[in-house]
């Protein structure tokens, strides 16, 4: 499917043909040459904001002269494109962001004008560049601007040929540019400072050649009301003749499908007008149309025609929808709504990198961001950091998506100006009127989105706003005031009063300036994978917060790193047929250090079969934390927005997102869009993971999007070893309307009866049929000791160990201190490893050689290398697996040391003692032996070993970097036999542990030393 904006030009076209009235053409599918100018100066040039005077500018020329832009190597496509799309790793290093070009670069391409457009204004239309953009048409120098990432256009009225062939020639210059996600750090060129963009250069966005009469109509701003069926229009019309002109302004309002019925026509006479602008402003009423909403994105289409008294003549349509989006208190609750029904914004944040140029995104690619959104179950997303792009939109308004906006680097670094000083003021000036056109030129671009519905100036900016700040909120809030406006989407500890810094904002036609009412905090950092502490009882989960005058709205969270689905962008790289593309050649190494390991480590591929099943798990990881935690938010009836942190993944750093940066979305998309379903039961467990014999404690609440109120049953069942049985019973009543969430029943106890997984599902009944339902899973550990052998012994100083052993029964086991071990298997802890007598060989090695097992379960960097300089291991050194936006992961094959646990899997919330971000997580780069359990870590194209059974002689050392040990050292031993001292073996312990997920650690332990016997 075309984008609107195909389609609108295909329309204008049409009227071109029949009527004269507006010529369009498309030059973005025509061949445009892109040519590198290495030695064409830039560092030190002079810099002009808008608005400028062409005529006064310095004239740039090609390095190479004019005389050979013909003539140079370069490479051809079509637009959008950037010379990080072709020439990355130009200079002889693609690694990381090594390969970025700085500097200038040529775009040309020829278009032909007609002879019939002579007497007509002509100009050329760009969506977008990056960074500074001097154009040329015929040599001459026609256009300049350098407010990136927004439309302008330039007047070539005077440069064109008519009737012949014209050759556009624009000299793009990149100057800085950032490959993350940071925007608050102000880039300098030269004595200038620069609002930070994404590093890209080129000309992002379609450009076109349009002609019109001397009066045209220049814009039309659709606004939106409170009573959703009536619609204020401002057209403003240009008037370039020099003369007074009347005329007259039609306007027709149509169903945007195709042969939409027409719901309204009127004819409004103009009064005459000189040069420049004028604005008109009519309200307008449609009645039976239908609304525009995520669930129904109907759309209409507004056709102006001006017919003028000098004859001239003109057409503009504007696509727009009938929608109102405001804040309403309910009772004292501050809740968004829409269409008159409340609102809970479940979105992401995107920090707009795009797959091959980096920064643009083609139709196709859009269509997928918005198409993924949806699936994943998300009514909204963000752009965050950066500007947007139209065709984004243009889709989040046909598909049915909301979206909240920033314009990315709208800083204010007022300690960085020195306004007594002469360059100081002039920085400033040329900072602050670049940074507020960028504001500004991008809210005239995407106010007629109905998709779009919020608007925000910084993103954790932690200065108090200024004058500046002020005057550049309110001269948006006028350019738009059918939108909320807020200052800041923040980070830290926020203020339970007003507070300017973190709160305020701007409402739908109100001007007047609010410190209070918005509470938008930030919680950033993830916990690596759902845990049991995220949920203890009713009042105590994460995101509760029972704060209702503010809105209240989750502006980041929980940023949980995974791969890309690498299997998936290999196959579109190839079957593009060139390694093109800004990240391509890393996504290959990528996919090639994975498929090596599955391929070639023996047991792997019976859980992963491909590099994809391999990923898709590991995406899983994030989707199922961020499926439970949107359930918070939801049962909470209090949070009115909850934003992921975040949407697209980056080559480089983070990886915190849901989808790739192919918008493929980077697990099952069930595990999210189960939680962001209109209506169902929420089974909240305080345990998830616990030992056979333990309580978890489980309440039960309603997500209630659909209206369903009063009196119904909850059955609760318990499904385990295939065979369900209905609980309990519980009479409950449902609230409805606004109230989305709703606690139905708290307090049942449920002890698994069986080891593995137990299924608890309640249902929601009304006259014996079910309304709504929902389900949670318990996974229970029946700790296992046997066939641990019975003499063994522990070399560990803390003593942890020992203590866990005692408390698990295990009593046959002596001490370490030195010298040979006795027994079939020592296990370490915190203990460093002995040489002694020959370097290559230890007492403990000679044991082991003779049968026996040594475990290495702590200290393992320092027995690692000891162990890899007596060439027992192949060991390379190790890699800190990242945490929050990083990310690492670890999976596991089938093995005994897994036994009772789950296998061939990637650790999820049923390895959270080991799996969170507040463990030690290391992987080992290890060459030879058996692996257990694997790791990955960040975007680095290698897989690592966190559990390994390496042979030595007719023995083996099994080496583990998982942190076990954490998993024992809160236990609370309670003797409930007599024994003390060295007699303390005879003792019984009760194993009781602060944290009951800490069960599936022990047991791996226990595991780990029943290899002893095998």
């Amino acid at each position: 499917m075309k984008s609107f904006f195909s389609i609108l030009i295909m329309s204008f076209l049409l009227l071109s043909v029949n009527a004269q009235e507006r010529y369009v053409q498309d030059l973005s599918d025509n061949k445009w040459k892109i040519i590198l100018d290495p030695k064409a100066g830039w560092k030190n040039d002079v810099l002009f904001a808008p608005p400028l005077s062409i005529k006064s500018l310095p004239v740039n020329l090609p390095g190479f002269g004019w005389q050979n832009l013909g003539k140079e190597n370069g490479v051809i496509t079509t637009l959008p494109a950037t010379v990080e799309q072709f020439f990355w790793g130009e200079n002889g290093n693609s690694f990381g962001v090594s390969g970025n070009y700085l500097g200038v670069s040529w775009f040309t391409t020829n278009a032909n004008v007609p002879a019939s457009l002579k007497g007509r204004r002509l100009t050329l239309n760009f969506e977008s560049v990056r960074f500074r953009a001097e154009v040329f048409v015929n040599r001459k120098l026609v256009g300049y601007d350098l407010v990136n990432g927004t439309p302008f256009k330039v007047d070539i009225t005077d440069a064109v040929k008519y009737g012949g062939t014209n050759e556009i020639a624009v000299r793009i210059t990149d100057p800085n540019g950032n490959f993350d996600w940071r925007d608050s750090q102000n880039f300098m060129w030269g004595n200038y400072r620069t609002n930070p963009t994404h590093g890209f250069g080129g000309i992002t966005g379609r450009v076109k050649l349009i002609a019109t009469d001397e009066v045209f109509i220049e814009d039309i701003f659709v606004k939106n009301k409170p009573k959703a069926n009536e619609i204020d229009v401002d057209v403003t019309m240009f008037n370039e003749t020099g003369k007074n002109v009347s005329g007259t302004l039609s306007l027709q309002i149509k169903e945007a499908k195709g042969g939409g019925m027409v719901v309204l026509e009127k004819t409004y006479p103009v009064s005459a007008f000189g040069k420049g602008g004028r604005l008109s402003s009519f309200s307008l009423s449609a009645d039976d149309v239908r609304l525009w909403s995520p669930d129904s994105p109907e759309l209409y289409l507004l056709t102006a025609r001006w017919i003028g008294s000098d004859k001239s003549n003109d057409v503009y349509q504007q696509r727009f929808g009938f929608r109102w989006f405001e804040v309403r208190d309910v009772e004292g609750d501050k809740q968004f709504y829409l269409n008159g029904k409340r609102f809970v914004g479940l979105t992401a944040i995107s920090w707009g990198f795009w797959p091959v140029n980096g920064i643009a995104p083609s139709d196709q690619l859009a269509r997928k961001q918005i198409e993924t959104a949806k699936k994943i179950g998300l009514n909204m997303l963000n752009f965050h950091r950066t500007i947007g792009q139209q065709n984004v939109l243009d889709y989040a308004d046909e598909l049915g998506l909301l979206y909240f906006e920033e314009p990315g680097g709208n800083q204010y670094p007022a300690d960085r100006f020195n306004a007594t000083d002469p360059i100081g003021k002039m920085q400033a000036d040329f900072y602050f009127a670049t940074r507020n056109e960028k504001l500004f030129r991008m809210i005239k671009r995407d106010r007629n989105h109905p998709s779009l519905v919020i608007y925000n100036m910084h993103n954790e900016r932690g200065a108090q706003p200024q004058k500046q700040d002020s005057v550049q909120m309110l001269a948006a809030h006028k350019l738009d005031p059918t939108r909320i406006l807020t200052y800041n989407s923040s980070n830290g500890d926020i203020k339970m009063g007003p507070d300017k810094r973190f709160k305020l904002h701007l409402l739908p036609y109100d001007f007047t300036f609010r410190d209070y009412g918005w509470f938008d905090q930030h919680h950033a950092g993830g916990p690596g994978t759902y845990h049991d502490n995220l949920y203890r009882n009713p009042t105590n989960y994460l995101r509760y917060f029972d704060h209702k005058d503010e809105i209240q709205y989750y502006g980041e969270e929980g940023a949980i790193g995974t791969p890309p689905r690498l299997q998936l962008i290999r196959d579109e790289i190839l079957k593009a047929g060139e390694k093109i593309g800004w990240e391509s050649d890393a996504y290959l190494k990528w996919y090639d250090a994975y498929d090596d390991f599955l391929k070639n480590t023996p047991g792997f591929s019976k859980a992963f079969p491909n590099v994809d099943s391999l990923t898709r798990n590991m995406g899983n990881v994030a989707y199922y934390y961020q499926g439970r935690i949107i359930e918070n938010i939801r049962i909470s009836n209090q949070v009115d927005g909850y934003a992921v942190n975040g949407w697209e993944s980056m080559k480089l750093e983070n990886h915190s997102g849901i989808v790739d940066n192919y918008r493929n979305p980077k697990g099952d998309t069930e595990l999210i869009a189960r939680y962001a379903k209109p209506l169902y039961v929420a089974v909240k467990m305080n345990h998830k993971v616990l030992q056979l014999g333990d309580t978890t404690t489980v309440d039960f609440f309603i997500v209630n999007e659909a209206g369903i109120k009063g009196n119904h049953t909850l059955e609760v069942s318990v499904e385990a070893d295939g065979k369900t049985t209905v609980v309990k019973t519980i009479p409950v009543t449902v609230t409805g309307g606004s109230t989305y969430g709703e606690l139905l029943s708290a307090g049942l106890p449920i002890i698994p009866s069986q080891a593995g997984y137990t299924k608890v599902t309640a249902k929601l009944l009304s006259a014996g049929k079910t309304v709504a339902s929902g389900d949670d899973k318990i996974f229970a550990v029946a700790l296992d000791t046997k066939g641990i052998p019975e003499d063994g012994m522990i070399a560990d100083t803390s003593g942890v160990i020992s203590n866990f052993l005692r408390s698990a029964g295990v009593k046959s086991f002596k001490e370490f201190r030195s010298g040979r071990p006795v027994g079939k298997y020592m296990i370490t802890g915190a203990f460093d490893p002995q040489q002694t007598g020959n370097p290559l060989v230890t007492e403990i090695l000679e044991w082991v050689n003779e049968g026996n097992t040594l475990i290495v379960a702590g200290n393992i960097e320092k027995w690692a290398t000891f162990l890899g300089r007596k060439e027992i291991i192949d060991y390379r050194g190790l890699k800190e697996l990242g945490t929050t936006w990083y990310g690492g992961n670890f999976f596991v094959k089938e093995h005994d040391i897994f036994a009772g646990l789950p296998q061939n899997c990637v650790f999820n919330w049923e390895y959270q003692s080991l799996a969170t971000y507040n463990k030690a997580r290391i992987g080992l780069r290890l060459f030879n032996g058996e692996t257990v359990v694997a790791c990955v870590a960040d975007h680095k194209p290698e897989v690592y070993s966190a559990l390994s059974v390496v042979p030595h002689g007719r023995g083996k050392i099994i080496l583990s970097a998982l942190d076990l040990l954490s998993t024992i050292k809160d236990l609370k031993l309670t003797k409930v036999a007599e024994g003390d001292g060295e007699n303390a073996s005879s003792a019984t312990f009760n194993n009781s542990s602060q944290n009951k997920a800490n069960i599936v650690g022990q047991q791996i332990l226990l595991n780990l030393i029943k290899q002893g016997s095998k």
